[in-house]
């Protein structure tokens, strides 16, 4: 009878090594997991940032373009102003 108590006292306390030791292998991968997603969604807000930026980089561009047409015109008309006068 002693010898079944000691046996099952050595048992149980190997199964609670083992779940002890299971439960920190489970948490390093759900921590692993989480670090994985979380690093996916920094590159995907990285790629938004970047497809606005070169959208904002266009349109900047686009309106540099149409300025220096508006002042090419702005000059001619004052030229045509000098020399109505």
């Amino acid at each position: 009878m002693a010898d079944d108590t000691y046996l099952f006292s050595i048992l149980l306390f190997a199964a609670l090594i083992v779940s002890i030791v299971a439960l920190l292998v489970i948490g390093s991968i759900v921590r692993a997991k989480a670090k994985t997603a979380e690093q996916q969604n920094y590159r995907d807000l990285a790629e938004r940032a970047v497809a606005a930026l070169e959208q904002q980089t266009g349109t900047i561009n686009a309106l540099r373009s149409e300025l220096s047409a508006t002042r090419a015109t702005l000059s001619n008309v004052e030229k045509i102003l000098k020399q109505v006068e």
